[in-house]
């Protein structure tokens, strides 16, 4: 075996890696990534604690146990397991050179934990450091460590000796930390470290940093140890620079066609205006002593490339952009337009689009050398968020600053110095609120993160009560004069429809029929419509109800003839009109259960036909409600929150298009075979009821009066919503206890869109989708799982994610007779068209299925 230990055994020709290489290697990376600012929570400079910490964590490696395991001549056992000694001779040598001992305890969690997950801080380290009585089964991890220690200074002592005294500055020695182990005087002084911080009770320690700073430690050491056991280079880790040129370069070609006496040069014109009041807000921003900054501008003044615009001005050399956004139904609107802007095809190291849907890689050297290699590769560093911009979702972001896998830690590095766009954070579950805060906090003093808030629905922080109501009630307003910009929008007025104002009588709820004739007479055929439900089954329910009672083209179902040719959005809108009558409306059904490629379809269609003054009713769950840029005239919302209502208002008269659009506020019923309305089932599930809290904001407005002004409805109402919402003091403070005393693994348990069971089904509708279906499965048949995971990432575009109610649903129904795809998440429909599991308009179908479907 030689005396000279290895970390990774040879591999197609090149030499084992010496164990001190990597470890040398790893400590180098996990020191470049770390601010060089960061400081640890005695005061240290944290890069240089980084490096010490990850030139201990494979120590335990030197067992011949491991090394035997390594070459292959050993199975895996507790006794190759190495990170608990790599933790405990990092605590020894961090307590040697005089390190806090919140420094030491937060090292010791990220040097155990960097195969794994974190866990619940007091729980764990009791766990691996109390000896009541050394024969007990719970005691097992001790007694194997002290045994691999033993180990060591049998077979590699002049190594080990050598390794501490290095480590250590010669202030301690192999020898002392041995005895140390033997003695089990280490662990007592481990436990009687944790045990003084009384975790749970009042006290002064752990300080509020503690779960920082674990954060910081653990996801550096993964980072750098995923990535050079990878050999990944240096130079594919570093993001190149947007240019901001380009992006005003972009925005000063928007307005260039306009009609210079025109609403929309008007609309331009106040644009510009803003732009330049944010970036002068930007250089005040930059004098004051804040961190976070909010960016409120009514909808439609072009929020997302203010607010670009505003973190490239704020961001230094070097420091990463990242955008996140509450939902994945506008992420790709977003990317399109930030790949035209910079000329990209986000996959490269200037922009990373990353949620569950995204094929999220970054290119590297070439992939023809090994290409599965290249895949893996390639999107390790994606999913890292290392290029210079990052467009992503809420989940993305905060559950892995939350308590993350240990994937998800591998992008907190990115974060350091870096400018965070929330765009529309208000759209966060209000059981978060708190925490989000807390998390914001370390953001912006441990890794010295810069955010920008952007929304059209937020109170200004004005003075105390305003301050009071809003998400982030410290924050630095980059507009000067958000009232003269709100001022000048009189593009709609609100239509509270009686229902709503009689909140509480149940009689007074719009059933579907009367919702559908009411929509189609009270709109002519000269007009787009949006109508936008809150749940699919409303959303079906209001589609099948205005197809019963009118002539319309189905855009779905003209979909279903243009898949063979690529779904060409061209030539879906030619085959719309071409098919159109003038007696006929062109229908489009809008929701989840479509799928993404489908959905996108539909929404650009959508948008250029009401561009052509194509009459257009479209039915939409919320996905549609905040970011999309598409515009019309008249819009429906069922009750919603407040900020909801005013995002679905900037879908109607989004750029004057007519002087004054309509948008009409309702309730409606609950569908058939359901009992709640679907605004109650919805929105009253956080503990608040945020539909009750509109219907009384509205009352308190006057608009049972009438119709309710623009301004008064976004600025009025808003701020009296929100400060009954403030008067309910949102969010959950047991999520900030877990911060504070570090359970983690309690706080991985949360999750923004709630833990519902779902799976994934792929949905074939083309002869190439059936293709990649066969290619998942002969994939699987042949034990390739890379190949599986590149086909199911390919796949992700065709794929529906069906949530699962209850074992006796009809969605679970659906689920066990179509055919499984690999795992038990994964199911696959191979043939969409004539069957009852699939509707061209809906998309997947739940309804009972015929005995025919469960052979298919």
């Amino acid at each position: 075996m030689g005396t000279e230990p290895i970390s990774h055994p040879a591999t197609d020709g090149d030499e084992a890696t010496r164990l001190l290489d990597h470890l040398d290697d790893v400590a180098g990376r996990a020191e470049s990534v770390v601010s060089a600012d960061a400081t640890t929570i005695g005061g240290d400079p944290l890069p240089e604690m980084t490096a010490v910490v990850a030139r201990c964590h494979d120590f335990g490696k030197a067992t011949t146990w491991f090394q035997a395991y390594v070459v292959g001549e050993r199975d895996a056992s507790d006794r190759t397991n190495h990170s608990l000694l790599g933790a405990y001779l990092g605590y020894y040598v961090l307590d040697r050179l005089g390190y806090d001992s919140e420094d030491c305890l937060a090292a010791l969690v990220a040097l155990a934990k960097h195969h794994g997950q974190l866990p619940d801080v007091e729980e764990y380290v009791d766990g691996v450091s109390r000896f009541e009585n050394t024969s007990e089964a719970s005691n097992e991890r001790q007694r194997i460590l002290i045994e691999q220690v033993g180990n060591v200074d049998d077979h590699r002592r002049q190594f080990a000796q050598s390794f501490v005294a290095d480590a250590t500055d010669g202030n301690g020695s192999w020898e002392e930390f041995a005895q140390s182990i033997e003695d089990e005087s280490l662990f007592d002084t481990v436990h009687e470290h944790v045990s003084l911080f009384g975790f749970g009770s009042d006290r002064s320690a752990p300080s509020e940093e503690f779960y920082g700073l674990l954060l910081q430690l653990w996801s550096g050491l993964v980072f750098a140890d995923k990535t050079v056991a990878a050999g990944i280079e240096n130079g594919d880790l570093d993001g190149s620079e947007p240019d901001a040129r380009l992006l005003s370069e972009y925005i000063a070609d928007l307005g260039g066609d306009t009609d210079e006496d025109g609403q929309a040069a008007a609309l331009d014109t106040l644009r510009g205006e803003a732009r330049d009041d944010v970036l002068g807000g930007v250089e005040r921003f930059r004098d004051s002593e804040v961190s976070i900054a909010t960016l409120t501008l009514p909808t439609g003044m072009g929020k997302t490339l203010t607010g670009l615009s505003a973190a490239l001005a704020l961001r230094d050399e070097g420091e990463r952009v990242v955008y996140a956004l509450p939902f994945t139904s506008v992420i790709d609107q977003v990317a399109d337009e930030l790949a035209d802007v910079f000329d990209t095809d986000a996959r490269d190291d200037l922009l990373t689009i990353h949620h569950h849907l995204a094929e999220t890689v970054t290119k590297l050297g070439d992939p023809d050398e090994d290409p599965d290699e290249y895949a893996r590769l390639a999107e390790m560093v994606a999913e890292s968020w290392r290029s210079g911009m990052t467009l992503t979702t809420f989940v993305q972001l905060f559950e892995s600053l939350v308590g993350p896998s240990n994937t998800q830690s591998m992008k907190l590095p990115a974060l350091y110095d870096s400018v965070i766009v929330l765009d529309e954070p208000q759209a966060l579950p209000m059981q978060w609120w708190k925490l989000v805060r807390r998390i914001a906090t370390i953001l912006t003093e441990e890794y010295d993160a810069t955010i920008v808030a952007m929304t059209a629905t937020q109170p200004r922080a004005t003075d105390e009560e305003t301050a009071s109501q809003a998400l982030f009630d410290d924050a630095f307003e980059l507009v000067d004069d958000v009232d003269r910009y709100f001022g000048h929008f009189e593009r709609v007025e609100y239509d509270v429809h009686d229902s709503v104002l009689a909140f509480d009588d149940t009689d007074a709820i719009v059933d579907y029929e009367t919702a559908g004739r009411t929509i189609l007479d009270e709109t002519g055929r000269s007009e787009s419509t949006l109508a936008i439900c809150n749940t699919i089954d409303s959303a079906t329910a209001l589609t099948d109800a205005i197809e019963e009672r009118e002539a319309v083209v189905d855009v779905g179902r003209c979909l279903e003839l243009e898949l063979d040719d690529g779904a060409d959005v061209d030539a879906l809108v030619e085959r719309v009109e071409s098919t159109l009558s003038s007696n006929e409306r062109a229908l489009v059904h809008l929701s989840t259960r479509l799928r993404p490629r489908d959905r996108l379809a539909l929404v650009e269609a959508t948008k250029r036909l009401t561009e052509r003054d194509v009459p257009v009713l479209a039915v939409s769950t919320q996905l549609i409600e905040a970011g999309v840029d598409i515009s019309f005239d008249r819009v429906y919302r069922d009750i919603a929150p407040i900020d909801s209502v005013v995002q679905a208002a900037g879908r109607c008269n989004r750029s004057f298009e007519s002087d004054l659009g309509t948008v009409t506020v309702w309730w409606l019923a609950p569908p058939a075979g359901t009992t709640t309305t679907p605004a109650q089932a919805v929105y009253d599930s956080e503990g608040v009821s945020t539909i009750s809290l509109t219907a009384r904001t509205l009352d308190a407005i006057g608009a049972d009066d009438g119709t309710v002004a623009e301004q008064t409805m976004t600025r009025d109402a808003v701020e009296h919503y929100y400060g009954l919402v403030a008067d309910r003091n949102p969010g959950d403070p047991e999520y900030v206890k877990w911060v504070d005393e570090a359970n983690a693994d309690a706080l991985g348990g949360l999750s923004l869109i709630g833990q519902r069971e779902s799976v994934d089904v792929v949905v074939c509708r083309t002869d190439g989708d059936r293709e990649l279906a066969d290619a998942m499965v002969a994939a699987l048949d042949e034990f390739d799982y890379d190949a599986f995971g590149d086909y199911r990432e390919a796949a992700k575009d065709i794929t529906v994610s069906l949530p699962i109610y209850s074992r006796d649903s009809t969605e679970a129904e659906t689920v066990r007779n179509l055919e499984p795809l690999g795992d038990a998440d994964l199911r696959v429909l191979r043939r969409a068209r004539g069957t009852s599991y699939f509707d061209e308009t809906k998309g997947l179908a739940v309804d009972e299925p015929c005995v025919d479907d469960r052979f298919l």
